[in-house]
């Protein structure tokens, strides 16, 4: 196929059967004739017929008034002229008309004689039209040539649209060896047709297979940018080789959106145009997806988008780590960022990767990725940055229990928290200069502070092991679920009986793939409401529902509150109950017992500065622990008398005094390593 422009033309010639006079008549100008007769007939070259609604006749008209077509059939031409106006005349009188064009030749030999004498405005392209099939015994020749003129306003696109917009709509443009399509003599290949992918699933050709027991076939690739409009960017859904349904489209899909403008996928069912129905639309541009037929394809099609996003992201995220290594390899030799040891080196390389994941590519991209470099390097040792951290702790521990106030403070406290990586030691510290703080705050707060605090820091209930973060997302999808399922039967009842200020009670808590669900139930420290069945109702409620629509996690409950004397018991296997005072007095120990191992392992020489900076930061109660345990440890009794060595001491004016602490309800033994425990006393001034 030939697709050419030239002195006020469109041409669209090919090589194909042509058609005869009779065919002419009985078919080509006829208008409002049916394609088929039944949904899966052929052509006579074995392909399907692309749609059901006629064979693109008026197309051309879209662009041009008058169409020249050229047919050639075992070496006999055809040649005739249709009239824009004199079509739009005859559709206005409705029913089935056969239209009687005016004919420039009619069966004769397709030879460049067959142009002589013509009237017709677009002869010169009809000669070359036969003069591309001249080395081809006459008998052979056949093809069909659609001359266009009298072309509209800005109706040419540029080649490179045409080439891109072909490929996105015709799937067969690509797909087979025997079909080629040039645009202006350039050969259209998926080079040309397709943007660049950086990515690709699989790495070249289709994936197959079957939905709901119908033939599928799909390919996604991801571009190198996506510098591109957005409606350019998603799945395509073809039928017969032709679009069903357009781009933007991703299934309904949800998660990882940041990465769906890079996605460009094709998927192929011929099975939506040879159903009973008609299920697409007359533009080709949408598919009924709320009809029964196509409802598991929509499901596997939200799947499938979802696993391709995920792939990507996994392999973006190698990637990206790379180029963060290799600029700021680059950056430290030329002086343009401090240079630590290798371990804190590649520390900020990862933590600027993580943050830098979802820039994309291009030279922006690159120097978004300098510049975080070069912040994140002079942040590493930035003191006032610490300082900052350590006053908006102590400015929580006092505020009033006023709900703007307290969210103002914890939010400074989130955006300044320094990240793990810059410094675990001075991490460590404040950390448990933090706890020491909230040991005297926690009674003030009501159920709602409390559950801002584990949403934004979950280190404080869970110091060991797998780090999990506040999930609202997977909260609120839970909640709705519950509230539009109307059943007395199932999981979700309690959850629906439950006011709004009675959910606000619950964080979500979950590991990065969602493997690891827990489910926080918080209430106050507060003798006079003690916990109870009721909490433990709902809490079992909220896990009921989550089992249910996640039934590959693992799922567990924490409830935190004022245990009682019985101490309070939730008699269910999945829920775990704690006091506060348990809480802190375990994530405190851990944090004690973190630091003390971090400035074991760091053998910090008597003059580093960074000693100094942990007993700032952590201030002197963390310090007198440290002393303490240090008196069952040989080797952080070493560190601690470096420190004496050089004199370092907290002042007034460095460190604000940590508060008495109120006698603590102890955990299980187990819950407290021993060096820990033993270091932590009832009340240390």
């Amino acid at each position: 196929m030939w697709v050419d422009f030239r002195q006020g033309f469109a041409t669209v010639a090919d090589d194909g059967f042509g058609m005869s006079l009779k065919a002419l008549r009985d078919r080509y100008l006829v208008i409002g004739k049916s394609k088929r007769t039944s949904p899966k007939e052929q052509s006579p070259g074995g392909r399907k017929p692309m749609g059901r609604k006629g064979i693109g006749k008026l197309a051309p008209f879209g662009v041009a008034r008058m169409v020249d077509v050229a047919t050639v059939n075992a070496g006999v031409l055809n040649w005739f002229t249709l009239s824009l106006d004199d079509l739009l005349k005859m559709g206005r009188d409705g029913g089935e008309h056969r239209y009687k064009p005016v004919f420039h030749a009619k069966d004769v030999s397709a030879d460049l004689s067959a142009a002589q004498g013509a009237t017709s405005t677009a002869t010169a392209e009809v000669r070359r039209f036969l003069r591309r099939m001249r080395k081809i015994p006459l008998a052979e020749r056949s093809g069909t040539l659609v001359a266009m003129y009298g072309l509209t306003a800005n109706a040419l696109p540029a080649p490179d649209d045409i080439i891109s917009g072909l490929g996105a709509r015709f799937s067969v443009v690509l797909a087979r060896p025997d079909f080629k399509v040039r645009v202006s003599s350039r050969l259209i290949d998926e080079k040309r047709a397709l943007p660049a992918f950086d990515f690709r699933i699989p790495a070249e050709g289709f994936k197959e297979g079957k939905v709901g027991g119908r033939p599928v076939k799909w390919w996604a690739g991801f571009v190198l940018r996506a510098d591109w409009p957005a409606d350019q960017a998603g799945v395509g859904v073809f039928a017969h080789s032709k679009i069903a349904q357009d781009r933007p489209f991703f299934f309904g899909a949800k998660g990882k959106e940041i990465y769906q403008r890079y996605l460009y996928a094709v998927v192929e069912a011929d099975w939506l145009d040879e159903l009973e129905r008609d299920l697409v639309s007359t533009d080709r541009t949408s598919i009924d997806w709320h009809d029964p037929e196509t409802a598991e394809l929509l499901e596997w099609g939200r799947k499938e988008v979802g696993t391709w996003l995920d792939r990507y992201a996994e392999w973006r995220a190698t990637l990206v780590q790379q180029e963060v290594e290799t600029a700021a390899s680059t950056m430290r030799s030329k002086g343009r960022i401090h240079i630590f040891s290798d371990v804190e080196n590649q520390a900020i390389v990862k933590l600027v990767a993580d943050a830098s994941g979802s820039l994309g590519r291009g030279a922006a991209a690159d120097k978004s990725r300098e510049d975080l470099l070069d912040v994140v390097s002079r942040a590493w040792i930035n003191q006032p940055t610490r300082e900052l951290l350590r006053k908006a702790w102590t400015d929580l521990a006092n505020a009033a229990d006023d709900a703007d106030a307290f969210k103002s403070l914890a939010e400074t406290v989130g955006d300044h928290a320094v990240p793990e990586a810059m410094g675990l030691a001075l991490t460590f510290a404040q950390r448990a200069f933090a706890l020491s703080v909230l040991e005297t705050a926690i009674g003030k707060k009501s159920e709602a502070r409390l559950q801002k605090l584990v949403e934004e820091f979950p280190w404080i209930i869970q110091p060991r092991g797998e780090l999990l973060t506040a999930d609202q997302w997977l909260k609120t999808s839970i909640e709705k679920i519950a509230d539009e399922d109307e059943s007395k039967d199932r999981a979700g009842r309690t959850i629906r009986e439950m006011s709004h200020q009675e959910r606000a009670d619950f964080v979500f808590l979950t590991s990065p793939s969602e493997t690891r669900i827990q489910i926080v139930e918080i209430k106050q420290n507060d003798p006079q409401h003690t916990l109870n069945l009721e909490n433990r109702r709902q809490l079992a409620d909220y896990l009921d529902m989550v089992e249910s629509e996640r039934s590959s996690a693992d799922v567990s409950g924490l409830l935190i509150g004022h245990t009682g004397n019985p101490r309070f018991d939730a008699k269910d296997s999945r829920i775990t109950v704690k006091s506060w005072d348990e809480i802190l007095i375990e994530c405190r120990a851990a944090y004690l017992e973190l630091l003390a191992g971090t400035l074991e392992q760091a053998d910090l020489g008597p003059g580093d500065s960074r000693l100094a900076m942990v007993k700032q930061f952590g201030g002197p109660k963390v310090w007198t622990w440290l002393n303490k345990m240090a008196q069952k440890d040989k080797r952080l009794a070493a560190i601690m008398e470096k420190a004496k060595q050089t004199g370092i001491m907290i002042t007034a004016s460095t460190a604000a005094p940590a508060p008495a602490l109120p006698p603590p309800t102890p955990p299980a033994a187990a819950e407290i390593p021993p060096d820990a425990s033993a270091a932590l006393p009832a009340n240390e001034d």
